[in-house]
């Protein structure tokens, strides 16, 4: 019977799922940190050879730091959005945030995915949702006959989302992905970070839509001039820039992130 195993992310690691069916695969890898004990994970539950795929949801080093070491170990084929891709692929330290963790990214070959690319493993008929927000590359994956989401960082349980202030984050592709997602029939919802559901997920991504909307202007000013003022920018010659400006004609209401207990 095709099953989906939760693998709980350690320190930073973000939350690694195998889908044991027919044609196996794991979504996500985590951080190198961990390599060691997650593969140990994985081979009490399947033989790592078994595993044909691997898929990133999103090139963040938290997610991808270990997918070098997954693909030696299991010999299998490493997916990625194509607008996320090269960072993984050349072990972009930088876009990958692996600096943020005192690492480098190691490089991976990947293969590319775009909207609709379907993974089918038996049972599961997995469909990939570019879902951009956190970052230009992010996806979801939606099997729609099992109403089963794999949301990656773009939404969590509990109304969490992912965050857009880091490189290539954007909060108005963020609100229209959730938007999207909110859409979707989903009872079990396995989100990149804290602990997934197995019934009633469209309720949880409902929240997390709520939770984007229901904020203020000036949370959104300030959510996007905290970064420029801690580097030491002058709010006047913000002003002279016209960055004021551009944050009130976009007239979104947002939460800022840091009121979510949400990972990178």
């Amino acid at each position: 019977m095709a099953s989906i195993h939760v693998l709980g992310g350690m320190g930073f690691d973000s939350n690694i799922y195998l889908v044991e069916d027919e044609h196996p695969f794991v979504i996500d890898t985590g951080t190198r940190y961990h390599l060691r004990k997650n593969l140990a994970d994985v081979a009490d539950l399947l033989p790592l050879d078994s595993i044909e795929r691997i898929f990133l949801t999103h090139r963040h080093y938290d997610h991808t730091g270990g997918a070098a070491g997954f693909a030696e170990a299991c010999g299998a084929e490493v997916l990625v959005h194509a607008d996320d891709a090269n960072s993984v692929r050349i072990g972009d330290s930088v876009s990958t945030g692996a600096r943020n963790f005192d690492d480098d990214q190691e490089r991976v070959d990947v293969t590319t995915v775009e909207e609709g690319h379907e993974i089918a493993t038996g049972q599961y008929r997995f469909i990939v949702i570019h879902t951009p927000g956190h970052t230009v590359g992010s996806v979801s994956l939606y099997d729609e006959e099992n109403a089963t989401l794999i949301s990656g960082d773009t939404v969590f349980t509990n109304g969490g989302i992912g965050r857009w202030d880091l490189p290539t984050g954007d909060f108005d592709q963020l609100l229209e992905s959730v938007q999207i997602l909110s859409e979707l029939e989903v009872g079990p919802l396995y989100p990149g970070h804290m602990s997934p559901v197995l019934s009633r997920g469209s309720e949880h991504i409902r929240m997390s839509l709520r939770n984007l909307t229901d904020f203020t202007q000036e949370d959104l000013l300030l959510s996007r001039l905290r970064p420029l003022l801690e580097q030491g920018e002058d709010i006047v010659e913000l002003i002279r820039k016209g960055e004021l400006n551009k944050v009130r004609k976009r007239g979104r209401k947002t939460e800022m992130s840091e009121r979510f207990d949400i990972g990178e």
